[in-house]
């Protein structure tokens, strides 16, 4: 895992992204590279700052991204495991791939990056990881039992960028109070089904 403080030093783009309606909209989306394609919205402008040339991971060879954005509160919750959750316990996947085959495929890599000042002022909410639960690790019928190694825990922070394993066992504590806004981009070798039948 790498963790980034101060990531985006242009905090006037920031400012651009915590004010965008567009950056915020709800849903999946595919961005096949600048290499492929010019950027042309924010998202996919950030994409390029985090894993273009001045990228702080070494180079990766990608298909390209999927991108989506989090924003949750104290009304964000879902207990698994006798504990309460604002992002229950999880492996980011190939979500089509699994339902029709209960295969995993996960992604290259994952990325969370807090654009927000607001979440400085948020209590709760961290990002608990265990690199070494993948999904094979799981029960037979896929459901999740507390390991026994302990998580990382990293609490989010205005302008922190966070690179992971984002296949292995993941989610978010729940909120005691106030919002929690990210963004979350993995990096994946072959497009996703959802993109990939529908020509995305």
């Amino acid at each position: 895992m790498i963790v980034i403080d101060n990531f985006i030093k242009d905090l006037d783009f920031l400012k651009r992204i915590e004010e965008s309606e567009d950056f915020w909209k709800e849903g999946y989306k595919w961005y096949d590279g600048w290499w492929e394609k010019e950027t042309s919205n924010l998202r996919e402008e950030l994409i390029e700052r985090v894993w273009g040339d001045q990228s702080p991971h070494p180079a990766i060879n990608t298909s390209g991204f999927e991108h989506w954005v989090g924003d949750y509160d104290n009304t964000s919750t879902k207990t698994v495991l006798n504990r309460e959750w604002a992002l229950k316990l999880h492996f980011d996947k190939d979500e089509e791939l699994w339902v029709d085959e209960k295969r995993f495929v996960t992604p290259l890599i994952g990325t969370i990056f807090y654009p927000c000042r607001e979440i400085d002022e948020m209590e709760g909410g961290m990002l608990y990881h265990w690199e070494k639960f993948p999904p094979q690790r799981a029960n037979a019928d896929t459901t999740i039992f507390w390991p026994e190694e302990e998580p990382e825990i990293i609490k989010p922070k205005f302008n922190r960028l966070i690179i992971f394993d984002a296949g292995c066992l993941h989610g978010v504590s729940k909120i005691v109070s106030g919002r929690r806004r990210a963004v979350a981009i993995n990096l994946w070798d072959k497009k996703p089904t959802e993109f990939a039948k529908n020509n995305y």
